[in-house]
């Protein structure tokens, strides 16, 4: 006898039972509510959503630091081409990012400066006297600061950089840059308690007129300066050109290029009412031999504030000799120097003080007799 087949409720639903109508208005009931309330986004809408999420939780205004940052410090000098989609709000973006660029590279950077400094060697960059002393190796590294390993980086800041302090006038013919921003490292060496700072000012002034999201033609090149041990100045270069699609470089002048900006930062520093100031650091010009020349290697010369300033208030008037020209006439006709074969390497008055090889020290007394901001964009405009 064959047993009975047993049926459950599914199967009498899926058979045609008498609770199928009432289940079948049920689903497509639920079908259209879940239709409605949880119908999932494309992945378009989701990354734009993502987009917009992230740009609301980064997009935070900038701390604001005076330009007095720069003063004292031993600056090496880069040009760069314009930032590509720069976005001032977005420096917590940035400060991760960098962060993180610098843990995973530097080990690469520097087991790539060691392998430079063994083919390439080392050599005194420049005398023990002067301002800039170090040690560089034939292609420009630093080979000391190259050795020094990053050891843990316990914060990055980004910062808007406010470079002079401006009145009312000032703000009117030369707009503040809110572009401009700093870039501060800090750093606890390996076996050492204490911490140590590095420094990247990015000078974006040629950026005023950026609007869009391509690069503009540019007739000057805006100035990164970095204070930073090789290793960790060669990181932050590297990430800012891989995350705004620019080129940074050293910047070095050349001697008709110092001299340009030597002559028009004299002219506005010195050619004006006398001043009170005391104990003014000197004006000091540095020229060299060419090579091949027997006998002196360089001569330096210095003078006061107050003899520069005869020498710019007694030219004819009409006359467009430059402060370096009055100078050497004057040193000519008594030493019978000919200035016009030896090359001027460095300069440096109460404001600042230059180098051809790129480097920069700035000093507090530029607020009162010129600005940063011309200083910057005299370098920029004349260097290569």
């Amino acid at each position: 006898m064959t047993p009975p087949i047993r049926t459950s409720k599914c199967d009498h639903s899926l058979t045609g039972g008498i609770k199928a109508p009432g289940r079948l208005r049920t689903r497509k009931i639920l079908h259209n509510l879940i239709q409605k309330t949880h119908h999932p986004k494309s992945q378009t809408q989701q990354r734009q959503s993502s987009s917009n999420g992230t740009q609301l939780t980064n997009e935070v205004p900038p701390q604001a630091v005076s330009g007095s940052i720069l003063f004292n410090k031993t600056w090496s000098i880069h040009k760069t081409t314009p930032f590509f989609a720069f976005n001032q709000l977005q420096y917590l973006k940035y400060q991760a990012e960098l962060l993180n660029y610098i843990e995973a590279n530097s080990g690469n950077l520097l087991f790539s400066a060691l392998d430079m400094r063994e083919k390439t060697g080392k050599a005194t960059f420049v005398s023990e006297h002067s301002h800039f002393s170090s040690q560089i190796d034939g292609s420009g590294v630093n080979v000391i600061e190259a050795l020094d390993e990053p050891g843990e980086i316990t914060c990055i800041s980004f910062d808007k950089l406010i470079l002079d302090v401006h009145t009312a006038e000032d703000e009117i013919e030369h707009p503040s840059n809110p572009e401009s921003f700093i870039i501060t490292i800090t750093v606890r060496p390996k076996g050492k308690t204490s911490e140590q700072t590095y420094f990247c000012a990015v000078l974006l002034d040629q950026m005023q007129n950026n609007k869009g999201n391509k690069n503009p033609a540019f007739t000057q090149f805006s100035l990164v300066f970095t204070k930073a041990p090789a290793v960790i100045g060669g990181l932050v270069i590297q990430w800012l050109e891989r995350k705004f699609d620019c080129r940074i470089c050293r910047l070095l002048l050349q001697t008709f290029e110092l001299r340009k900006i030597v002559n028009s930062s004299m002219d506005t520093m010195y050619n004006q009412a006398q001043r009170e100031y005391k104990r003014e650091r000197p004006i000091e010009l540095h020229y060299s031999f060419p090579e091949g020349v027997e006998g002196l290697k360089s001569i330096s010369i210095s003078l006061s504030s107050d003899d520069t300033r005869q020498l710019l208030l007694s030219r004819e008037q009409g006359s467009s000799a430059g402060f370096l020209e009055g100078v050497e006439a004057h040193c000519s006709a008594i030493m019978k120097i000919d200035f016009d074969r030896l090359n001027l390497n460095r300069a440096g008055c109460a404001s600042w003080y230059l180098a051809s090889e790129g480097k920069i020290k700035i000093f507090s007394a530029i607020w009162e007799r010129y600005s940063v901001r011309r200083l910057i964009q005299a370098i920029g405009k004349y260097g290569t």
